[in-house]
């Protein structure tokens, strides 16, 4: 008959299953993988992005560092959409360090062009974004100006105003003088976007950029595509109480360090739960840089603190019963 050792561990494995299958769920592997860039210069000296592609200045522009100086910023882009459904917003033109950090962006999201420019009242991310609908319903080319003045915002296509808005205030103290500049992706990679950029330059008080000249962008022969991931994961749109997530990671964990405890309180103390339960936590998170999940330090706090109120609670209610 086997001992009361081997049946806690018998009943311990599917247990600690059920966390890794929730965890690693639905279990689509992204590795890092190495990607040939696509995006090809045509005979007018345009950018054509027949795949997934980037053209990108090799640093930060050094128009960039003197904006505090500026009165008005203009980007022209001459542009034509491959595929009227792309998502992201898949880039067309950005000034950027990532997906969550941003100077300028216009993107394509579905059918519509979305700006997102760091301004007051906006996040890192330029968000909330401003758009224009329905300009990629087609395959047509269309000429895009967004003009930045200390007061005003301004979206012209196709030498009709857009989209206008009022700033409280420059934008351009808040921008990173540091971002680098591509077209057709984010910066490092995943948002990529299929179609043609006819032109693309930057007007800065008069100051003409042509941005395709070889001078100022690059087309890098590949890369490594590595998934961003935000260790910490506290970029959200609403209060981190509100969150769900917050709750499943920290009460999710609660039947851990109390089974551990029911099982093995005498030779477990409640630190040595807790430790049990970040290894665990952080099995599950690590293996999620691989996976279309998000890791998180956060979520590793939180899943450790709930094994150690499981173990505490537990060691109550034996205390409760071996009084009573």
């Amino acid at each position: 008959m086997p001992t009361r050792g081997p049946i806690k561990i018998l009943i311990l494995i599917p247990f600690l299953l059920g966390y890794w299958a929730v965890g690693l769920y639905p279990f689509t592997f992204e590795p890092p993988k190495h990607v040939v860039n696509q995006a090809e210069r045509t005979a007018d000296g345009g950018l054509s992005f027949s795949g997934v592609g980037i053209a990108c200045t090799p640093g930060a522009p050094e128009w960039l560092s003197r904006l505090n100086d500026t009165s008005r910023i203009e980007i022209r882009l001459v542009a034509r959409t491959d595929d009227p459904d792309q998502r992201g917003p898949a880039r067309l033109f950005t000034i950027s360090d990532g997906v969550s950090d941003r100077n300028l962006t216009l993107g394509q999201e579905g059918e519509d062009l979305v700006i997102r420019v760091r301004r007051p009242g906006s996040d890192a991310n330029g968000t909330p974004a401003l758009q224009v609908a329905g300009l990629f319903r087609d395959a047509a080319w269309h000429a895009i100006r967004v003009r930045i003045e200390p007061d005003r915002l301004t979206v012209t296509v196709d030498g009709k105003t857009r989209v206008e808005q009022a700033l409280s205030g420059s934008p351009f103290p808040e921008w990173n003088p540091e971002y680098a500049l591509a077209m057709g992706n984010e910066l490092p990679y995943g948002r990529a976007w299929t179609g043609e950029i006819r032109a693309a330059s930057v007007e800065i008080d008069g100051r003409t950029i042509d941005v395709l000249d070889p001078v100022e962008i690059q087309l890098p022969g590949g890369w490594w595509e590595i998934r961003h991931v935000d260790f910490w994961n506290l970029h959200h749109d609403r209060p981190y109480y509100k969150t769900p997530d917050i709750y499943i990671n920290f009460f999710g964990f609660i039947p851990f360090g109390a089974l551990l405890m029911l099982f093995f309180g005498r030779r477990l103390s409640i630190l040595h739960i807790m430790l049990l339960g970040a290894a665990l936590s952080l099995s599950i998170e690590t293996l999620q840089i691989l996976l279309p999940r998000h890791p998180s330090v956060t979520d590793l706090v939180l899943n450790t603190l709930g094994a150690g109120v499981g173990a505490a609670l537990a060691r109550m209610a034996i205390r409760s019963g071996a009084s009573a």
